[in-house]
């Protein structure tokens, strides 16, 4: 039987729906890489959790030293379930197993910090990575010994990725019996995962316990916002051209760049080492400091270009969005406190920004934005209390970017429906 035959098997004994291919959330490393899905089927899984389970697989190529390329393939069998209530506590977590081909990251690296598995005996060759602003309480108790017990127990091949409230659990290419220790697998950590969310929100620790964003304080940003006055602005990008403006004349951000060009330079030295070496020794100094100084000059323009395009598309975004919230009576939330907080309203997406205050046609509640409206992945929600009901919808701007316009036209509608819900 084909592998994909065995999954459509397996869909049938257990009563779900089984397509030969189908789309799953890109959120984490793993489901990241533009994969195939070989095979999905969903429902109520084996260990009773909702979820999906696929056979997925991704290639990617490496070159060596001589530049010959390979491409490498990798194969999973992975179920997919989701963990809303995580968002605020642990956005990303990730575990691979002394054989797993997982990275067992989460998102990306520099956003994590490796999770001490005490030593245990059973876990040599496993890693497990953390969100670097989660709280260390919320983590101690998840890693507790009888967790780590229980990794330690499972399969070496066994990994998972919790990112954003969607947790991905996978092995290499498993059929048959195995699916089902899989889906049991999966489902206990979902289940142990969403209790120890729903303890923060049953005990009323929530806020002390929610993590932190490390790259939530921009003392650079704050600078440039008292500095440039932009009223308000009509859209998103409005006031870009004013922060670039203000970046291509400030001293820190070319100081940052060249900074950052001298240890490129440096590093570049490093294989290319033989041409610095020769210059040296046949006394060539103005020739070798020509070659250095152009080099750095090179990289700190690149850099600086691009800081001055990042930070000004980023500050003119925050310059609206403060605008906005306070146009409307509204205050701007710290996102993961907020998710945290309102755990049980069990939010779909990772909010950015996230205002509350007063509502269109009454009542007070929270307006939850995921990206700019330039994606299909882009969210939007109303949430109306701790527990919701909550309105979502995919987010669309006009071409222009989005706009104050936008933004009003999702709030009513989705108050309007939160009321409906309350109400009935």
């Amino acid at each position: 039987m084909s592998s994909s035959g065995a999954l459509e098997a397996f869909a049938k004994e257990h009563g779900l729906s089984y397509k030969s291919s189908g789309s799953l959330p890109p959120h984490g490393h793993l489901l990241s890489q533009g994969g195939h899905v070989e095979g999905l089927c969903e429902g109520t899984l084996p260990g009773g959790v909702e979820g999906k389970v696929a056979f997925y697989s991704y290639t990617y190529t490496t070159s060596d030293s001589d530049g010959h390329s390979e491409t490498h393939t990798r194969r999973f069998t992975i179920v997919v379930t989701e963990v809303p209530q995580s968002i605020g506590f642990m956005p990303s977590l990730g575990f691979k197993g002394p054989e797993s081909e997982m990275l067992g990251i989460g998102a990306g690296l520099e956003q994590m910090v490796k999770v001490d598995l005490e030593g245990h005996a059973g876990l040599k060759g496993a890693r497990c990575y953390r969100y670097k602003g989660s709280s260390e309480m919320w983590t101690r108790r998840l890693f507790s010994p009888a967790f780590i017990d229980w990794l330690a127990r499972s399969e070496p091949d066994l990994g998972f990725e919790l990112a954003d409230g969607v947790l991905c659990t996978g092995r290499r290419r498993v059929g048959g019996n195995l699916l089902v220790g899989l889906c049991e697998e999966a489902a206990h950590l979902t289940e142990m995962i969403a209790a120890e969310a729903d303890q923060e929100s049953n005990t009323g620790l929530a806020a002390g316990n929610a993590a932190k964003d490390p790259k939530a304080n921009d003392p650079r940003m704050e600078e440039a916002l008292s500095a440039i006055a932009v009223g308000a602005p009509e859209s998103i990008g409005a006031a870009e051209h004013e922060f670039r403006r203000h970046l291509r004349h400030s001293p820190a951000v070319l100081i940052h760049a060249l900074a950052y060009a001298i240890a490129i330079t440096l590093l570049v030295n490093i294989p290319g080492a033989a041409i610095p070496i020769l210059l040296a020794v046949a006394g060539s100094w103005v020739a070798l400091a020509a070659i250095e100084l152009g080099l750095i000059a090179i990289f700190a323009f690149f850099i600086f270009r691009k800081d001055v395009r990042e930070s000004g598309r980023k500050y003119a975004a925050e310059a609206f969005w403060r605008s906005y919230a306070k146009k409307r009576g509204m205050k701007l939330e710290e996102p993961l406190r907020f998710a945290a907080t309102h755990a049980d309203a069990k939010l779909p997406f990772r909010p950015d920004k996230v205002l509350t205050g007063p509502l269109p046609g009454g009542g007070e509640g929270c307006f939850c934005v995921y990206g700019d409206g330039s994606k299909r992945t882009d969210r939007v929600a109303v949430v109306m209390g701790p527990a919701g009901p909550v309105a979502e919808s995919e987010l669309e701007a006009e071409p222009q970017g989005l706009t104050t316009k936008d933004l009003d036209t999702y709030l009513e509608q989705l108050a309007g429906e939160d009321r409906a819900a309350a109400a009935t």
